[in-house]
């Protein structure tokens, strides 16, 4: 219940405080921080990381990959020593499916570092949404 209260408050704060500052001081800011983002050291710094991100997106994916399964093998082998069929077969149930959530999420970190591409390029904006040109 305090959170929802601090939340309440927060946002009328932010909305009476946004309303005073009015359209000019949203289009100074919004100026401000399009020329943070097309500073060459900060698009320098973005390559940079988009850089990291294609080379260890496809490490990471097998990683979890191989961690998923050595749990699942684990949590297999505990629930077959328990001597409860109902017991192993849901666990292996459950392993299965963890292997297969696993399997997707390394499939997707793999995309992520093949997609990582020109995200950065200036005047693509510092935000969704928040574009040159707006």
């Amino acid at each position: 219940m305090k959170g929802k209260i601090l939340f309440v408050t927060g946002a009328a704060v932010g909305y009476v405080l946004g309303a005073r500052a009015g359209r000019g001081a949203y289009v100074k800011i919004k100026s401000q921080a399009e020329s943070l983002w097309e500073n060459p050291n900060v698009q320098k710094t973005v390559q940079q990381a988009e850089g990291f991100v294609k080379e260890n997106a496809p490490v990471v994916g097998k990683k979890i990959q191989e961690v998923a399964g050595e749990a699942a093998s684990k949590a297999k082998s505990v629930a077959s020593k328990s001597g409860d069929g109902d017991v192993e077969e849901k666990v292996g149930e459950l392993a299965d499916t963890a292997k297969a959530k696993a399997s997707d999420v390394a499939d997707a970190a793999k995309d992520a570092g093949r997609g990582a591409t020109s995200k950065g390029e200036p005047g693509s904006g510092p935000l969704p949404g928040v574009n040159a040109g707006e």
